[in-house]
């Protein structure tokens, strides 16, 4: 049942209002500021992309504006406009600022509201300025880049004029934004300041203890950052983790409190295919649905590994890969091993039927390198959705990352934080062994997703915050 009722009218000033009745409990009045998202765009694809279009589900279409350097991928748009960011935003040091205009990605202010033909997924991850140039050529610049300590060596951002017009003409409450760089930092900060906004600051990923980490000028870079998001930090109205454990490491690290936002889930969706039997019929059945790639691979083979070795010795089970990731799945072979099959990504409409059909679902985090260190104080997406599907969960990651962590506290999953194949296969024969246990695991999971991940109350306490930051005074330096 969906304890919540919400209904929209407007009020004097132009702002919606909504009224949010708890079933039994009295209606809270609350409005819904006109919010400017930076750095980021709505998408149902990547984990950011996914974690703040489902927070900003209900919020008035009329009260969204994006500015990014990809375009909204949702279809409808959550947003009524959106600023492609692009050369005017965008500064290249000499020579490479001589490279052809045309090359190069315009800065479009209300960019037509469509899905684009290529996904940011998809898309190179830095096409250099000069597009045509020769595949040697581009190495040569990629290895150059590499050694001097990465793109933003060369590479600065700033807010354009063209920039805060359009931003003056949204009439923004808060900038909300995903800063992941020095250039987006000062590209906020600036904005911020011409306006005289209050910024709710939203950060998903440890990435200012990885970023700028090698090559001449990297230590440079790197101690610039530090400052600008320490200054960032003290400035923002609100500041918003993704996980219990990123709020505890940056309020030791930073001096301020975090309110911990991460993603929520349809109750009612999920609801209707919940596993409500655990009994084994055929093949013990793992999945995992998400992408391949930096952060989880070296997890997501071990586990692939542990899954050969019980088949050789006799347990008949099957470990299903769903992934839009198809190269990387192929590059690292994981269809080679017996037992193990990588199929295409499950469609959105079809992901609560498809995961309930699994007798376990896997979470896999890296234990070691970059990868590891950035996702450590990270909560995965999918993580709330699989509490909702009824089928227990096993996670395999480093026993202090955040997803171990609030999985041990709240004895929502099998948990397995040491490195190897071995204490993989050992949890896997446990639970393929015993329906007790998988049981107790599930129901756990689903009351923790209810209490804590219910969509209609998380997007509540959501919209509450934004508030908030609304009604603090800016203190721009």
């Amino acid at each position: 049942m969906n304890p919540w009722t919400i209904r929209l009218r407007r009020v004097g000033s132009g702002l919606p209002e909504a009224t949010v009745t708890r079933a039994g409990g009295r209606a809270e009045q609350g409005r819904y500021p006109r919010v400017l998202i930076i750095g980021y765009n709505f998408d149902l694809v990547t984990g950011g992309g996914i974690t703040f279009t489902n927070l900003f589900r209900e919020w008035p279409r009329d009260q969204l504006a994006v500015a990014d350097f990809h375009p909204c991928e949702v279809d409808p748009a959550p947003c009524a406009r959106q600023y492609l960011l692009g050369s005017d935003e965008e500064h290249w040091v000499w020579p490479i600022s001589l490279a052809s205009p045309g090359s190069r990605q315009r800065s479009i202010p209300d960019l037509e509201l469509r899905p684009p033909a290529t996904s940011k997924t998809t898309a190179a991850a830095w096409p250099p300025p000069a597009s045509r140039m020769r595949s040697t050529a581009t190495r040569a610049v990629t290895t150059g880049l590499e050694w001097l300590g990465g793109t933003d060596v060369l590479r600065a951002l700033s807010c354009s004029h063209r920039l805060r017009e359009w931003a003056q003409d949204v009439r923004p409450d808060l900038i909300y934004a995903l800063a992941g760089s020095l250039g987006m930092i000062r590209l906020v900060t600036q904005l911020a300041d011409e306006l005289s906004l209050p910024i709710a600051l939203h950060i998903m990923d440890d990435w200012p203890s990885v970023i700028y980490d090698h090559g001449l000028l990297g230590g440079h870079l790197r101690s610039k950052t530090e400052r600008s998001f320490r200054a960032l930090v003290a400035r923002a109205s609100a500041t918003l983790a993704i996980s219990q454990r990123m709020a505890d490491v940056y309020r030791q690290r930073y001096g301020r409190e975090w309110e911990v936002f991460h993603n929520p889930v349809d109750i009612a969706k999920w609801a209707s295919s919940r596993r409500q039997d655990w009994s084994r019929h055929g093949a013990f059945k793992l999945v995992y649905a998400g992408r391949v790639g930096q952060g989880i691979e070296s997890s997501l083979v071990e586990v692939c590994r542990a899954v050969e070795e019980l088949k050789r010795r006799g347990l008949d089970v099957q470990f299903d890969i769903f992934t839009p990731s198809q190269s990387a799945a192929a590059s690292l072979l994981l269809a080679s091993f017996d037992g193990v099959a990588v199929h295409d990504a499950i469609e959105d409409e079809r992901m609560p039927e498809a995961l309930a059909a699994a007798d376990l679902l896997v979470l896999p985090f890296d234990f070691f390198g970059k990868a590891a260190k950035f996702a450590c104080l990270s909560y995965p997406t999918k993580a709330p959705a699989y509490m909702a599907t009824g089928v227990p969960c096993l996670v395999y990651a480093p026993r202090d990352h955040a997803l171990t962590l609030d999985a041990r506290e709240e004895g929502w999953a099998r948990v397995v934080d040491t490195p190897g194949a071995e204490g993989l296969g050992t949890a896997i024969r446990e639970l393929a062994g015993s329906e007790p246990l998988r049981k107790e695991l599930a129901e756990r999971a689903v009351t923790t997703c209810e209490s804590l991940h219910d969509a209609r109350v998380v997007r509540e306490r959501f919209r509450a915050a934004i508030v908030r930051a609304t009604a603090q005074t800016v203190q721009a330096d």
